[in-house]
Formats: structure tokens, sequence, C-alpha cells
């Protein structure tokens, strides 16, 4: 009897030990605070970026300036940006960026549905569809900014 109770509480003690170690490496699977900024400044930004300058007007002493594309390439160019930004969504929405969190989960689910009205509107050559979804994208990155984003000096750049 007494060594049955030895052996319940050595397997009871290596099950804590291997826990403990998985919750670790479990941990040690998450991304960083330097993988998140590189993928956000890297590769999110530019894909936006590839969007949003060229879906709207500037204003210049000659007047207003259409920044909407206007051959098949530039929406090729605008709907390859709207891909990649879906892209990105989704490898945020994995838990490896997310971890566990399921609000992060819920924001990269919308910046995907935004990029992917993008990609419509891209695809219907819609100049007005296409300012309205660049807007919708910005505002996925809004909230997600608000919620995550450090208040440090580089944020405020």
């Amino acid at each position: 009897m007494i060594g049955r109770v030895k052996d319940f509480l050595s397997l009871g003690i290596i099950s804590i030990c291997l826990s403990a170690c998985g919750g670790n490496s479990d941990k040690s699977s998450f991304a960083t605070e330097e993988e998140i900024h590189s993928l956000m400044l890297e590769e999110l930004d530019p894909a936006a970026d590839g969007i949003w300058d060229n879906a709207g007007y500037i204003l210049t002493e000659a007047g207003e300036e259409s920044l909407f594309p206007e051959t098949e390439a530039e929406w090729s160019d605008v709907a390859s940006s709207a891909d990649a930004v879906a892209e990105i969504a989704r490898r945020l929405a994995d838990d490896h960026y997310a971890q566990g969190r399921q609000d992060w989960k819920e924001i990269a689910h919308g910046l995907e549905d935004a990029a992917e009205t993008v990609r419509r509107a891209t695809a219907e050559q819609d100049q007005e569809a296409l300012f309205d979804a660049g807007g919708y994208v910005y505002r996925v990155c809004v909230a997600c900014h608000e919620r995550y984003m450090l208040n440090d000096e580089t944020s405020a750049d």
C-alpha cells in the first residue's frame, strides 16, 4: 500500500513538473514584443499604405489631386496590398500573436474582413467603395492601437 502511495505521489509530482515545463514552452511559442513590432512596421504598415496611398484626394496649390488607381496595374497593386493585409491579419489571429487574447483575435478578424472589403472594391474598380474600405482598415488599426499599442516615446512619432 505504501508503495502505491509513493508511486501515486511520484506520478503527481512528475505531472506537475511536466505541466510547469509545458506551460513555459507554450509561453516561449508566443511572439515577442519585438517580433510583433517588426511585423507591424515591416509588413503591415507598407501593405496598409498600399491601400491608403491609393484612395482619396490630396489638396495641392493646383487643386484637388486624385490618389485613386487609374490603370489595371494600379488597381492590381491595391488588390495585392489588400491580399497582404488579409494574410497578415490571419497570422495575427494565430495564437502565436494572439497569445490567448480573444479580443486580439477579434480585431485581427476585423482587419481581415476590412482587407476583403478593399479587395472587393478593387475588383469592381469602385473608387468610393475603395475609399470607404480604406477607412474601415484604418478604424480597425486604430482600435488595435488604442487597445494594445505601448504608450512610449516611439509610438508618438
